[in-house]
Order: structure tokens, then C-alpha cells, then sequence
């Protein structure tokens, strides 16, 4: 098993160095959602398409990355003694320390990810939805205040 062994400590830093990579692709899909959300708000129709091409580039580029973390998953659990299939958590669970904490690290930090996409990603969704409306409205549904700004007779009206 000592080879093994080795073999697993050898492709541990390849593992990290991909999850590392998914990561920042994910957080940058994070931005290409929020820059789409600001786009539909401020009804700049003209730039949509720009946005959404970019977000749709970025998920082409999360698929790739996934499609390399697997490999480098399979490669690591096989490695170990694990079946093929063994996810980053059973991975995790028989590795030694540092490895078991960088693993852990990753694992919380796709979580979050992904909720906060998950949730940019309704967000977008509704506001599509909504045929990119009112920008006050908009920007109220989205958990912000929506501006104050003069009415006819010169007072300030939300």
C-alpha cells in the first residue's frame, strides 16, 4: 500500500491545484451573474446579449474544469483504495493531515459558491421573467432600496 500511498501523496497537490482552478472559475461566473443582474436593472438591452454570452462562457469553462476534476478524483481515489467514484468528502475522510483540511476547505467553499450562484441565478431568472421591468422595482425586489427621485411638484418621492 505504501506505493499506493505515494501515489495518492503525489497527485493530492494536482487535486488541490484543480479545485483551486473550479473555484475561481465559479467565482467569476459569480461576477458575469451579477454584471448580467446590474445590466437587466438598468434596462441596457443592447448589452444583454454581451452578458449573457459571457455568462455562457463561463459555464463551458466550468464543464471543462469539471470534466478534468474528475479525472484527477478518480485518479486519487483509485490511488487510495477507493472505489472510482469516491467523492472529495470520502477522499477527505482517509487522507492525513494537511490533506484531509485543504479538502474540507474546498468542500465548504463549493458550497457556498454555489448557493450564491444558485441564488444570482433566480435572481436573473425572475427579473427575465418580469421582462426587465421598472429599474426601482427591480432594484427593490433585489433587497435594495429603490431611489429616491423628484416628482412634479420638486419634493423627493421614493
Amino acid at each position: 500500500m505504501k506505493i499506493a500511498d505515494d501515489l495518492a501523496e503525489s497527485l493530492l497537490p494536482e487535486l488541490s491545484r484543480v479545485l483551486w482552478q473550479q473555484r475561481d472559475l465559479i467565482e467569476r461566473l459569480e461576477y458575469r451573474l451579477e454584471v448580467q443582474q446590474l445590466i437587466m436593472v438598468s434596462q441596457r438591452a443592447e448589452r444583454l446579449a454581451t452578458a449573457v454570452g459571457e455568462v455562457e462562457s463561463a459555464i463551458e469553462q466550468i464543464r471543462l474544469a469539471e470534466q478534468r476534476r474528475l479525472e484527477i478524483v478518480r485518479e486519487v481515489a483509485e490511488a487510495l483504495g477507493l472505489p472510482a467514484t469516491a467523492t472529495i468528502s470520502q477522499i477527505r475522510a482517509v487522507v492525513d493531515a494537511p490533506w484531509d483540511y485543504v479538502l474540507s476547505d474546498h468542500h465548504a467553499a463549493f458550497l457556498r459558491l454555489v448557493a450564491s450562484t444558485e441564488e444570482l441565478t433566480s435572481r436573473n431568472r425572475e427579473l427575465a421573467h418580469q421582462g426587465l421591468g421598472d429599474p426601482r422595482t427591480a432594484v427593490a425586489q433585489l433587497g435594495g432600496a429603490a431611489p429616491r427621485t423628484y416628482v412634479k411638484k420638486g419634493d423627493r418621492s421614493s
